[in-house]
């Protein structure tokens, strides 16, 4: 029977050191959810960092390069415009019936009839007006 109470004994003397790390750790969790929460509590109502001299200068440098930057993206934006790239088209398209028309003047100036050229010129102009146009809306 002694074997027994012997066993009985370590086994309690076992069971209470168990007990008591489990009580432990029961209480440490406890702090560490209370930290947690306080945590929380805290990152809600934050205060806001006060700055010292330099880091406010150099924040408002960086301030107003990135406005600058802002600034001159949004006026080179503005001053293109689409109808400018049209009429560098319209005249292109204009120069070269231009040089076409005098080569086929020439020609015909050597075979001599050059009025009619003349007559058809405007005819030309205002059809090439006319495919610009065509040109603008179908870009658009």
């Amino acid at each position: 029977m002694d074997l027994i109470k012997e066993i009985n004994d370590k086994y309690l003397a076992l069971e209470a050191e168990v007990d008591q790390k489990l009580e432990k750790v029961q209480a440490e969790e406890l702090k560490l959810e209370q930290q947690n929460e306080k945590l929380a509590e805290t990152s809600t109502t934050a205060v806001p960092r006060v700055l010292s001299y330099e880091e406010a200068l150099l924040r408002n440098t960086n301030t107003l390069k990135a406005l600058e930057i802002a600034k001159a993206r949004l006026r080179s934006r503005s001053t293109y415009s689409p109808v400018e790239k049209l009429l560098q088209k319209a005249l292109q398209n204009y120069r070269r019936e231009l040089e076409s028309l005098e080569e086929v003047g020439d020609k015909r100036e050597e075979k001599g009839n050059p009025h009619e050229e003349e007559d058809n010129l405007y005819d030309l102009v205002m059809q090439n007006v006319i495919e610009a146009k065509k040109q603008q809306t179908t870009d658009l």
